[in-house]
C-alpha cells in the first residue's frame, strides 16, 4: 500500500486535532462545574442578605409606626405597623427556610420570638390605649415596654447579615480556589497536548528526513571526481512514497550514466553536479540554511578555495545586498557586509545582471588562511542569481586557478535554478518548497512524465489545504467581529453602570440629607437654647452634634462633586470675573479664620495682567476656596500668602503646548505650615488621600478636596502645580488661560473697600427689608409642611413653633391639597418633592391652578441634589427652593422674604 508523504503529513495533523479537541472538552466541563458552583453561591447568600435587610427597614418601620400613631392618632400609621409586622414574619419565615448554620438558624428562632413579643405588646397597648386615651401613658409604655423589644430586631438582623456576607466571603474564597485548580490542570494538559504534538510531528518528520538523508548522502559522493568511477552508488529507499520514487529515478539514472561513452564523461559528471545541487535543496526551511548549503557544495565543486553568498533584500531604491554565507569567509576588514547596487563590483554585477570575471588578482586583495599558512588567490569570479529576468542573490568565488569551461558551464547551470528555489523558499510553504524541488530535479532528470504528474497531484492537495485554511480564516474573521460586537456591548454596559452610579448616588443623598435634615435642624434649635433649660455641657453637646452634621453634609458634597466630574456631568459656564474681586473673596472668607488661628494672611494682584478674566466663576471659587482651607488647616505659625501673578515660564515650561504661558494667569497659595514629603507629591490629589491615614491622624478632612479641585481645574483648561518643602511649608498654583480684554490690572483694594464691593456683589439679587423682633413677624402665621418622613415635620414643627407659628402637616401631595382645602387660611406651604402616592412637582402644579391658591408661596424642599432640580421646581410652580439639610437660619430668611412680600401683595 502506497503511504506518500501528504497522507503522513494529514495523519500527524489529524491526531494533533484529536488531542487538542479532548483537552478543550475537560477545559469546557472544568468550567461548567465553577459556573454552577458560582451561581448556587451568589443566589443563596444574596437572597439572605436581602432578607435580612428588609428585616432591619420593617423593624424601623413597625416601630416608626406605632410612635407615629401614638403621636398623630392618625389609622394610617396602625395600617403601616400592621403591614410592616406581616411582612416581617413573612422575611424571618424567609431567612429561616435559606439558612443552614445552628447559629443562624438560632438567631432566626429568636427574631420570631422578639417579634412576637413586640406584637403582643404593641396590641396590649393599643387596646389599653382604644380604653383610656391616656397619651402620655402610652407614650411611656411605648418606650418602656415596646421600644426595647423592637430596638432588639435590627441588630440581631444585621448579626445574621453578617455571618452570611462571611459565608459569601468564604464561598467565593472557595470558588477562586477551584477556579486556580481547574486553570493548573487545563495548563498542564495543553502542555501534555502539546507535548505530545511535538512527539507526532517529530516522528513524521524523522522518518521523512531520515530518507531525504540517505538520498542526499548517497547524491554527495557523487563528486566531479567520479569520471574516473566505473559503477556509481545506489540509494537504498524502499519506501512507498515521492522518497522511494526520487530514489527509483536516481538509480535509474545511475544505471543510465554508467552506460555513457568515455568521451562523455565530463558531460556526465557535469549533470551528476548539477543533479546533487538540485538534490541539495530537500528539508531545507530558512534562505540562511540554503546559502550556507549552497556556497558550502559549489566553492569546492568549481575548485575554488573561498566564495561568498550575497542576497537581495528591500525594494526599489533601498534595495541592497546582503552578505548570507561565506566559504573559508575569515570576514577580513577590507570586505563589505553589503552593496547597493551598482556599488563595487558585487553591486555593478547585479545591477548589469552579467558575470564579472577578474584574473591576475593584486596581493593581498583577499587572502585565503588555512593551518598551514595564507595565500591570495589568482581569479575571481562573480556571478549573479537571477529569477524571471531579475537579480535575487549574487555569488563570489576566488581560485587559485583560472575557472574551466566545464566549471563555468556549471555555475551557469547551477545558478539558473537556484534563482527558482530562493524564491520558492522565501515564498511557499514547507511541502510546496519540497514539491518545487523535486519538479525541478525531475525535469534535470529527462523530463519523465510519471514525476510530472505526481506534481500535479500535489499541487491538487495542496490548493486544498490552502482552501481548508481560507475556511478557517473566514471562521477567525467572524470570530473577531463577534468579539467586536462584545467589546461594544461591554461600552454601552460600561456606560449605564456609570449612569447608575450617578442615580445612585443621588438618591443616597437623598437618603442621607433626609435624616441629615431633622439632626441639623434639631441640633440647632437645643444649641440656642432658648428656653434656657439645658445646661452648658448640654449646650456644647448640641453644638457638637450639629457641627458633626455640617461635617457630614460637606462630605455627601465632596462625594456628589467627585462623582459628577467623573461622569462629565458638571457644565461650565464661563462668564468675566474681575480679579481684583477674586482677591477680596479670599479675603472676606478667611481673614477671620487667620485671626481665630493668629495667622498673617496677605493678598497680592500683580501688576501687568487684565482686569478680568473668561471662566466659570463658581468653579474657580470653589478651588480657591479649597486651596486656602488646605492651607489654613496645616498651618499652625506664621502665615498664609495668596498671589495672582504671570505664569513663569521656566517654573511653568512641563506646560507648554498644552497652555499659552505668555497669556496664562497664575493663582498661587503659600504656607509656612508642616509641609509635605518629597514621596507623597504625587499622591496628593488622589482621591481620600491626607497628610495623615492612621486613626489618631490630627487632621480633619476626606482627601476629596485636592481631587476635586484638580479634576475642576482641568475642566477650566487649566493645571494645579504643587511644590513643598517638609517642615517649612507649601505652594499650590492654579494655572488658567488668561483671555481678558486688557492688560492694566487693577490696583488690590484694603479690607474696608473689599467688604463694600463684597456687599455690592451680594445686594445682586433681591434682599429682604431688614425687620427687627422677627419673632413677632412670624408669630400667628399658619404653614402647611408637605413630607412623608415625620422626624422632619416633627424636627420643623419644633423650629416653626419657637416662632410663635402655626403648624399643619400631610405626609403625600394628595393629602396636601386636601389639608389646603380645609384650611384657606394657610400663609405658606412648605413642600417636600419626593412624595408617595403624588410627589411635590404634581402637587405644585395642582395648586397653582387654583385661582385662591395661585400667589401663595410655596418653598420647595429637597435632598435630591441634582443638577437640575431647582429648575423643575419652579417650573412645576415653586416660589423659591431650598435644599436639605435646611439651614434654619436660610430658611426664615426665605420665609420672611415670601411672607413680607405675601404681605405687601394683600396691603
Amino acid at each position: 500500500m502506497r503511504f506518500a508523504i501528504g497522507k503522513k503529513i494529514f495523519t500527524g495533523f489529524l491526531s494533533a486535532a484529536v488531542l487538542l479537541g479532548a483537552a478543550s472538552g475537560i477545559s469546557f466541563y472544568y468550567m461548567n462545574k465553577v459556573n454552577d458552583s458560582y451561581s448556587d453561591l451568589i443566589n443563596r447568600q444574596v437572597t439572605i442578605l436581602t432578607a435580612t435587610k428588609d428585616i432591619q427597614v420593617l423593624a424601623l418601620q413597625q416601630t416608626n409606626g406605632l410612635r407615629g400613631y401614638l403621636l398623630t392618632q392618625n389609622p394610617d400609621f396602625i395600617h403601616e405597623l400592621e403591614t410592616a409586622n406581616e411582612q416581617l414574619n413573612v422575611r424571618i419565615e424567609q431567612t429561616g427556610s435559606l439558612v443552614t448554620q445552628p447559629e443562624s438558624k438560632d438567631s432566626v428562632q429568636k427574631l420570631t420570638r422578639l417579634n412576637r413579643q413586640f406584637k403582643e405588646n404593641y396590641d396590649q397597648l393599643l387596646a389599653s390605649y382604644a380604653q383610656d386615651r391616656n397619651q402620655e401613658e402610652a407614650l411611656n409604655t411605648f418606650k418602656t415596654k415596646v421600644l426595647p423589644v423592637g430596638i432588639q430586631l435590627g441588630p440581631l438582623a444585621k448579626s445574621i447579615m453578617d455571618r452570611q456576607q462571611q459565608l459569601l466571603n468564604q464561598g467565593t474564597k472557595l470558588n477562586t480556589e477551584m477556579v486556580n485548580q481547574a486553570n493548573k490542570a487545563v495548563s498542564l494538559l495543553s502542555m501534555l497536548t502539546f507535548a505530545l504534538t511535538l512527539l507526532i510531528g517529530f516522528v513524521i518528520t524523522r522518518h521523512i528526513t531520515g530518507n531525504l538523508f540517505k538520498i542526499t548522502k548517497v547524491m554527495a559522493g557523487v563528486t566531479s571526481d567520479s569520471s574516473s568511477r566505473t559503477r556509481l552508488p545506489r540509494i537504498d529507499v524502499r519506501t512507498r512514497d515521492e522518497i522511494g520514487d526520487i530514489a527509483y529515478s536516481f538509480n535509474e539514472m545511475a544505471i543510465a550514466l554508467e552506460n555513457y561513452s568515455a568521451h562523455e564523461q565530463e558531460k556526465s559528471m557535469l549533470e551528476t553536479n548539477i543533479a546533487e545541487m538540485a538534490t541539495m535543496y530537500q528539508g531545507i526551511h530558512d534562505l540562511n540554511t540554503l546559502a550556507q548549503l549552497f556556497i558550502t557544495k559549489i566553492t569546492p565543486m568549481t575548485g575554488a578555495s573561498c566564495g561568498v553568498f550575497y542576497l537581495k533584500q528591500g525594494a526599489g531604491d533601498r534595495q541592497r545586498l546582503h552578505r548570507l554565507a561565506g566559504y573559508a569567509d575569515n570576514r577580513q576588514e577590507i570586505g563589505f557586509e553589503s552593496f547597493l547596487y551598482g556599488e563595487g563590483l558585487v553591486g555593478q554585477c547585479a545591477f548589469e545582471n552579467r558575470t564579472i570575471m577578474l584574473t591576475d588578482i593584486p596581493e593581498h586583495y583577499i587572502q585565503i588562511i588555512s593551518g598551514t599558512g595564507k595565500a591570495s588567490p589568482s581569479n575571481l569570479i562573480i556571478m549573479p542569481v537571477e529569477y524571471e529576468g531579475h537579480v535575487v542573490a549574487v555569488i563570489e568565488l576566488a581560485s587559485f586557478t583560472k575557472f574551466s569551461k566545464a566549471q563555468q558551464t556549471l555555475l551557469q547551470q547551477v545558478l539558473n535554478h537556484a534563482g527558482i528555489t530562493i524564491n520558492s523558499i522565501a515564498g511557499r510553504m514547507q511541502v510546496e518548497r519540497l514539491l518545487q524541488e523535486s519538479q525541478a530535479l525531475t525535469e534535470e532528470l529527462q523530463n519523465q512524465s510519471e514525476e510530472l504528474r505526481l506534481q500535479q497531484e500535489e499541487l491538487r492537495r495542496i490548493n486544498g489545504q490552502l482552501e481548508e485554511q481560507y475556511k478557517k480564516s473566514e471562521q477567525k474573521t467572524k470570530e473577531i467581529e463577534i468579539t467586536k460586537m462584545e467589546l461594544v456591548e461591554k461600552a454601552d454596559q460600561l456606560a449605564l453602570s456609570s449612569r447608575y452610579k450617578s442615580e445612585f448616588l443621588a438618591n443616597m443623598s437623598h437618603e442621607l440629607r433626609t435624616p441629615l435634615n431633622s439632626l441639623l435642624i434639631l441640633s440647632n434649635l437645643l444649641a440656642e437654647n432658648s428656653e434656657g433649660n439645658l445646661t452648658e455641657n448640654q449646650v456644647k453637646f448640641a453644638q457638637t452634634i450639629h457641627s458633626s452634621g455640617n461635617d457630614l453634609l460637606h462630605l455627601i458634597n465632596d462625594i456628589l462633586d467627585l462623582s459628577k466630574v467623573e461622569s462629565g456631568k458638571i457644565e461650565i459656564v464661563p462668564d468675566e470675573v474681575s480679579l481684583t474681586y477674586i482677591c477680596q473673596f479670599a479675603e472676606l472668607e478667611f481673614l477671620q479664620a487667620a485671626q481665630q488661628k493668629g495667622l498673617k494672611f496677605t493678598t497680592e494682584l500683580d501688576a501687568g495682567l487684565p482686569p478680568t478674566i473668561c471662566t466659570d466663576t463658581h468653579r474657580l471659587m470653589q478651588i480657591l476656596r479649597n486651596l486656602l482651607a488646605n492651607a489654613f488647616k496645616f498651618t499652625e505659625h506664621g502665615e498664609v500668602a495668596f498671589r495672582i501673578h504671570k505664569a513663569d515660564n521656566q517654573i511653568f515650561s512641563d506646560y507648554r503646548g498644552r497652555i499659552n504661558l505668555e497669556a496664562a494667569v497664575a493663582f498661587s497659595i503659600s504656607d509656612t505650615g508642616i509641609g509635605i514629603p518629597e514621596e507623597k507629591l504625587s499622591l496628593v490629589f488622589q482621591a481620600f488621600q491626607q497628610e495623615d491615614g492612621t486613626t489618631s491622624r490630627k487632621y480633619g478632612g476626606t482627601g476629596l478636596g485636592l481631587s476635586i479641585s484638580r479634576e475642576l481645574a482641568h475642566l477650566l483648561d487649566g493645571f494645579i502645580e504643587v511644590s513643598s518643602d517638609k517642615g517649612k511649608g507649601s505652594t499650590f498654583t492654579l494655572l488658567l488661560p488668561g483671555y481678558g480684554g486688557s492688560t492694566a490690572a487693577e490696583p488690590p483694594m484694603n479690607n474696608d473697600e473689599a467688604a463694600i464691593v463684597h456687599v455690592e456683589f451680594e445686594e445682586k439679587e433681591w434682599q429682604a427689608p431688614v425687620i427687627h423682633h422677627e419673632d413677632i413677624f412670624f408669630a400667628g402665621k399658619k404653614v402647611l409642611i408637605v413630607d412623608d418622613d415625620m422626624r422632619n415635620i416633627f424636627a420643623i414643627t419644633a423650629a416653626l413653633e419657637n416662632k410663635q407659628m402655626k403648624v399643619v402637616f400631610a405626609e403625600n401631595g394628595r393629602e396636601g391639597i386636601r389639608v389646603l382645602q380645609d384650611n384657606p387660611d394657610i400663609d405658606l406651604i412648605l413642600m417636600d418633592i419626593m412624595l408617595p402616592e403624588m410627589d411635590g412637582y404634581e402637587a405644585m402644579r395642582i395648586v397653582r391652578q387654583m385661582p385662591e391658591f395661585h400667589y401663595l408661596p410655596i418653598i420647595a424642599l429637597t435632598a435630591k441634589a441634582m443638577k437640575d432640580d431647582k429648575e423643575k421646581c419652579m417650573e412645576a410652580g415653586a416660589s423659591d427652593y431650598i435644599s436639605k439639610p435646611v439651614s434654619l437660619e436660610q430658611l426664615f430668611s426665605l420665609m420672611q422674604v415670601w411672607l413680607y412680600r405675601q404681605a405687601g401683595s394683600y396691603a
